[in-house]
C-alpha cells in the first residue's frame, strides 16, 4: 500500500543515487522539540500516544537522505511512516495492531476529495433512509418534524439515606460543578458509593427555526424512538466484543462494576442501529481506495458515536481514548453529523499529506508498507538492510493498546493478538514476572533493530514514564542489544498535553513530556562504551543541576524539570531506577512550591493576604529560588 508505479519509483531512486552520503550533525537538532497536536493529519484519528509527523521529521532529516529506508517495529497509526513519505524516504512499517494498520491504511489511500465527498454523501443518505424515523423529533418552537442533532443523557442516582433519586445533570450549579448533597433530605453525596438507577434523556438539541442550534426538553416523540430503538431486531447487529477479566481496561475502567464488559453496550440503540447501516452502505462501495477511506472515517468517529462522549457545562469533552470510562452526563450524538464532518476532516489531512504545490511531486518516492508482526520478530527485514529506525515503544503500564483497540477492532472483524504485547500488567494473573516479560521484550525488539541497521546508523526512540525502574529497564534493553551506551543526542518532545488527572493536582505524577533517545549501532569493530549505576546521593545532584541550567519558563513545568533530569542522566551514562518523578515533585514542595490545579505549572506559595492580587513569583524568581536552596 502507499506504493507509486514503478517506473516513478525507479526514475526517483535513479536521481537520489546522485546525492551525496548524508552527513549527520545530531548537534543541529534542538534540545526541547515543541509540536502541538493541531495539525489536520494529527487529528484525522484517534490513536493513542501519537507522535506528531512535525516531531519526527526533523530526525529523519538528519539521519537519512532521500530515498533511504526508514522502519518503525511500534508503527501504531504510521505516523512515522508518514512522516518519511513527505520527506521522499521510503518506509517499512510493522506492529501487532490491527486497528494500526487500518489507520495507516486510511492515510495512504489518498482518494480524490470530490470523489470521497461524493461517495460519503451517497452512504449517509443510504444509511439514513434505512434508519427510517428513529432520528426525528418534534421541534418545540413550531411542532415541526426534524432530526436531532444531539442528545443529552444523565445518571440518576439513588439516595441511600431517602431513597429518593437524583437525577445527576440536573444537580449540577451553573459552572457545572460536581453535586456535594442528596437534592431531598441534604445528605452527603458520595458517586463511588450511591447506587446507581437508569440513565435518562435530559436534553434534545435541534436546528432551530433560525438555522441555529437550539437545545429544548425530552419530547414524547423521542421517547417514542427509543423505545422503538429497544425492540429493534438490527440492535443484534452491532459487532461486539467482550472486554474480559484478564484485560487490564477491565479493572482499571471499572467494568465489572458497572456492567459494561462488551464493546457493544457503549452505543445507544439509535446510534448503534445508525452505525449499523452506515457500515453496511460503506463497505458497499466499489472502488477500494474510496471504500478504504470511509471506512478509515468511519472508525475515527466510533468513540464520540458512543457514550464516552462527554459533555460538559461549557463544551463537549470528547472521549478519553486511554480508558472505557463513561462521564455522569454524556452525549447521544446524531451519527451521521459526526461521520459527515469526519469525511471532511480526512480530506483536509489528504490535501495536507499530498496537495504540496511540488512540481516534481508525481516522482516522489510513495512508498510505505505495513506488516502485522511483533517487534521482536522483524521477519520481514533483512540483516543490515535499514538506514534508519525511529519507533515509539509502549510506555510500561501507561496504555493498553490492544484492550483500547477492541472499541474499533470489532467492526473490522480482526483483533490485534495481545499476548505479544510489551506492556507491564499491574492487575490479574499477568501481573506476575509482567515487568520482567516487558524488559525482555523490549531487548528483543531493540535487538532485532540491531539487526536490520547497517552499521554506523542510528535509532530513536520515544519514550515517556515517570518511573526511574522502568527507564532503567529501557536502557539496559538498548544497551544489552549492543547500541552505544551514550546516546548521540536525547531530545525532549512536548506535544502540549496534560494528563487528565496526573499533573492536574500535581499529586499523581505522571509525566506530560517525552524523551526522544538516539543510539547508533557501532561500526564493525567498534566498542559500545560502558554506563554506570546511578547511585543514591545522585538523585539531589541531578535535580539541583538540571534545575539550575533551565530556562525559566520550563522550570514552571514539573514534566520539564523531570526530563530534564532524565536527559542529563541519560547523557552521562547513567542507569536511572532510582529516579522518581515523584521525588522531583517532593523536592519541588520542599521548596515551597505547589502545582497550580488550572495550569499544572509550578507557582510559589501565594499570599492571600492582599486579596485581588496575584502573588505568584515570575518562573524567574522560580528558578533562582529552587537553584539558591540546592533543590
Amino acid at each position: 500500500m502507499g506504493h507509486v508505479d514503478s517506473a516513478s519509483t525507479d526514475f526517483a531512486l535513479h536521481i537520489w543515487e546522485w546525492l551525496p552520503p548524508v552527513k549527520l550533525e545530531p548537534q543541529r537538532l534542538p534540545g526541547t522539540i515543541t509540536v502541538p497536536r493541531t495539525d489536520p493529519i494529527y487529528n484525522c484519528h484517534g490513536y493513542l500516544t501519537k507522535v506528531p509527523i512535525g516531531a519526527i521529521q526533523p530526525f529523519i532529516e538528519t539521519f537519512t537522505k532521500p530515498g533511504e529506508v526508514v522502519v518503525d517495529f511500534f508503527a501504531g497509526s504510521g505516523m512515522t511512516g508518514l512522516a518519511a513519505l513527505t520527506l521522499n524516504r521510503r518506509a517499512r512499517l510493522s506492529d501487532i495492531s490491527v486497528l494500526g494498520k487500518h489507520i495507516a491504511t486510511g492515510y495512504l489511500m489518498d482518494a480524490p476529495a470530490r470523489d470521497l465527498r461524493v461517495a460519503a454523501d451517497r452512504v449517509i443518505a443510504a444509511a439514513r433512509d434505512a434508519l427510517g424515523a428513529l432520528y426525528m423529533t418534534t421541534r418545540g418552537a413550531d411542532g415541526a418534524t426534524v432530526e436531532m442533532i444531539r442528545t443529552i443523557w444523565s445518571f440518576t442516582y439513588l439516595c441511600p439515606s431517602c431513597g429518593d433519586e437524583m437525577v445527576y445533570h440536573e444537580a449540577l450549579n451553573s459552572q457545572g460543578s460536581v453535586p456535594q448533597r442528596c437534592p431531598s433530605c441534604g445528605g452527603p453525596f458520595a458517586r463511588r458509593s450511591w447506587p446507581r438507577g437508569e440513565d435518562i434523556p435530559v436534553e434534545v438539541v435541534v436546528q432551530g427555526k433560525n438555522g441555529r442550534q437550539v437545545g429544548q426538553e425530552v419530547c414524547e416523540t423521542d421517547r417514542r424512538t427509543m423505545r422503538a430503538a429497544l425492540k429493534d431486531e438490527r440492535m443484534r447487529e452491532v459487532p461486539s466484543l467482550p472486554i474480559e477479566e484478564d484485560r487490564e481496561m477491565f479493572s482499571r475502567s471499572g467494568l465489572g462494576r458497572s456492567g459494561m464488559t462488551e464493546t457493544g453496550k457503549f452505543f445507544s440503540p439509535r446510534n448503534g442501529i445508525a452505525l449499523v447501516e452506515l457500515w453496511r452502505a460503506i463497505n458497499d462501495v466499489e472502488d477500494e481506495a474510496i471504500r478504504q477511506e470511509l471506512r478509515f472515517a468511519f472508525t475515527a468517529i466510533l468513540p464520540r458515536a458512543s457514550m464516552r462522549y462527554q459533555w460538559s457545562a461549557k463544551r463537549p469533552l470528547n472521549a478519553q481514548n486511554q480508558t472505557y470510562y463513561i462521564a455522569p452526563v454524556y452525549f447521544e450524538w446524531n451519527v451521521f453529523d459526526l461521520y459527515s464532518r469526519k469525511v471532511n476532516a480526512v480530506i483536509r489531512a489528504n490535501e495536507a499529506l499530498y496537495d504540496d504545490g511540488d512540481l516534481f511531486s508525481t516522482e516522489k518516492l510513495r512508498d510505505v508498507s505495513y506488516e502485522i508482526a511483533s517487534a521482536e520478530k522483524l521477519t520481514h527485514l533483512d540483516d543490515s538492510s535499514v538506514d534508519y529506525v525511529f519507533t515509539d515503544p509502549p510506555f510500561g503500564s501507561n496504555i493498553f493498546y490492544s484492550d483500547m483497540n477492541l472499541f474499533q477492532e470489532a467492526w473490522l472483524g480482526e483483533t490485534t493478538d495481545h499476548a505479544s504485547e510489551a506492556v507491564v500488567h499491574t492487575t490479574g494473573k499477568r501481573k506476575n514476572g509482567s515487568r520482567e516479560r516487558y524488559e525482555e521484550l523490549l531487548r528483543s525488539a531493540f535487538s532485532e533493530a540491531f539487526r536490520v541497521l547497517k552499521p554506523g546508523r542510528h535509532m530513536s526512540v520515544v519514550f515517556g514514564n515517570s518511573s526511574g525502574r522502568i527507564w532503567g529497564l529501557v536502557q539496559r534493553a538498548l544497551r544489552n542489544a549492543g547500541f552505544k551506551a551514550s546516546p548521540v543526542h536525547v531530545a525532549i518532545l512536548d506535544k502540549g498535553q496534560r494528563s487528565v488527572k496526573g499533573l492536574n493536582s500535581g499529586s499523581e505524577g505522571i509525566v506530560t513530556v517525552d524523551l526522544i533517545l538516539t543510539l547508533e549501532k557501532p561500526a564493525k569493530d567498534e566498542g559500545t562504551g560502558t554506563a554506570v549505576t546511578l547511585a543514591n546521593g545522585d538523585t539531589d545532584a541531578l535535580i539541583r543541576s538540571a534545575v539550575g541550567e533551565m530556562p525559566a519558563v520550563e522550570a514552571r513545568n514539573p514534566s520539564h524539570v523531570y526530563a530534564r533530569i532524565l536527559r542529563k542522566a541519560v547523557q552521562k551514562g547513567l542507569v536511572l531506577d532510582e529516579l522518581h518523578l515523584g521525588d522531583v515533585l517532593i523536592a519541588l514542595r520542599n521548596a515551597g512550591y505547589s502545582v497550580d490545579r488550572k495550569t499544572g505549572l509550578l507557582c510559589d506559595d501565594i499570599d492571600h493576604s492582599r486579596p485581588g492580587e496575584d502573588h505568584r513569583r515570575p518562573p524567574s524568581v522560580v528558578q533562582a529560588r529552587t537553584a539558591a536552596l540546592g533543590l
